[in-house]
């Protein structure tokens, strides 16, 4: 498998709160195991979105990567990090870049002064050990 930024015929499922501009990207989510060859498993939510949105498949709209890139160009960073990958983009604070929600830890910084923990060799993600 290549990196999903090498396929220009690959999408992402965006929230249309983003394709509108009533909202900012929040939160990215990589579902495991897509169904189609050009789905990359990326959810991109915004900041407004809720459950009740979330839960209507009607508020998402495939995006060519490209367009997700004008949407927000630090996801060019992330992109082949693996299945199961749950991103917030926090651009709260001084430092604008990529946490785990979970542990709050940062992941990847969005002008990319961090270097994530992992590789992608030969389509394989491959963590690295600090």
């Amino acid at each position: 498998m290549r990196s999903v930024f090498h396929q220009p015929e690959a999408v992402v499922l965006a929230s249309k709160h983003l394709t509108d501009g009533s909202g900012s990207l929040r939160w990215v989510y990589r579902e495991l195991a897509p169904t189609e060859q050009q789905d990359t498993g990326w959810f991109l939510f915004a900041d407004n979105d809720n459950k009740a949105w979330n839960d209507d498949p009607k508020n998402f709209m495939p995006l060519v990567i490209d367009a997700a890139l004008a949407i927000e160009s630090s996801l060019s960073f992330i992109l082949d990090m693996p299945y199961g990958t749950d991103l917030v983009l926090d651009d709260h604070s001084e430092i604008k870049g990529w946490l785990d929600p979970t542990t709050r830890t940062l992941v990847w910084l969005s002008d990319a002064s961090i270097v994530p923990n992992f590789k992608v060799i030969d389509g394989e993600v491959i963590e690295i050990s600090n």
